[in-house]
């Protein structure tokens, strides 16, 4: 099932949806794992192939409240501020 419209990544790119929300997008690979691995509370993350998810502990992140999207990597590309999204944000 994709995702397109989210309101969490709508305020995340705002400023005042992070003020007021205490939002924060993670973009790329990078951020995303060592927001995982420092144990820093992600609610959401968004990705365009099951195989960006590959080497995440999935069922134990699913446990701790996490929640997927699978969303077009047109999508994606228009949240995304890098030139080449790497497929995966994190909230």
């Amino acid at each position: 099932m994709y995702f397109c419209n989210s309101p969490v990544i709508t305020d995340a790119k705002s400023i005042l949806g992070r003020e007021r929300k205490r939002l924060f997008l993670l973009e790329g690979q990078r951020l995303v794992t060592e927001a995982v691995r420092t144990s820093q509370s992600i609610k959401y993350i968004f990705f365009t192939d099951a195989e960006v998810l590959a080497g995440y502990p999935a069922k134990s992140l699913a446990e701790s409240g996490v929640e997927f999207f699978r969303v077009k990597k047109d999508h994606m590309n228009l949240w995304s501020d890098t030139v080449a999204p790497q497929g995966i944000m994190g909230n």
